[in-house]
């Protein structure tokens, strides 16, 4: 099935196997997290690009962020949508790390077009220079194995 295979390419909607109704909430709660400044949510603006080899083949996932919103894409080696989705997201700050949390997926093409997944789901995140850079399966709610997963900005 085509569209597990992109799911679990994407670590971004459960374990491969998962439909996206079926993932957990994993959502950063901390009293003590305060909202991310102006000057990181610029930080984050823009699109960023990873390419992903998986027995389908070759992949591109490209996402935007644009104000608080997220445009994710995925394409194949011909350059043909295979998913994407649209979502939300909220920056914050606890101790010495930065949450990156987002919500209200919204499937726009591929297999789960038309689905929505509302619950939130959150990783520790940092840009350097043209990198973002996430890592998932840290925070103390999230079973999910721990991964790192970088993104190179696209200079427009």
């Amino acid at each position: 099935m085509k569209h597990v295979t992109i799911l679990c390419l994407l670590a971004v909607a459960g374990p491969c196997g998962t439909s996206p109704a079926e993932v957990p909430a994993i959502s950063f709660q901390d009293s003590d997290a305060t909202q991310s400044s102006p000057e990181a949510l610029a930080e984050v603006q823009g699109k960023w690009v990873r390419t992903v080899e998986a027995k389908g083949g070759t992949y591109t996932i490209t996402k935007a962020h644009s104000g608080h919103e997220t445009t994710l894409t995925i394409t194949d080696a011909d350059d043909r949508v295979v998913e994407s989705k649209t979502s939300e997201f909220r920056l914050e700050t606890t101790g010495k790390v930065r949450i990156f949390t987002f919500f209200n997926n919204t499937f726009t093409a591929g297999a789960n077009r038309g689905r929505t997944v509302k619950a939130p789901q959150s990783y520790i995140y940092r840009v350097t220079d043209d990198r973002f850079i996430e890592v998932r399966g840290m925070l103390i709610a999230d079973e999910s194995k721990p991964a790192v997963v970088t993104w190179k900005r696209v200079k427009e």
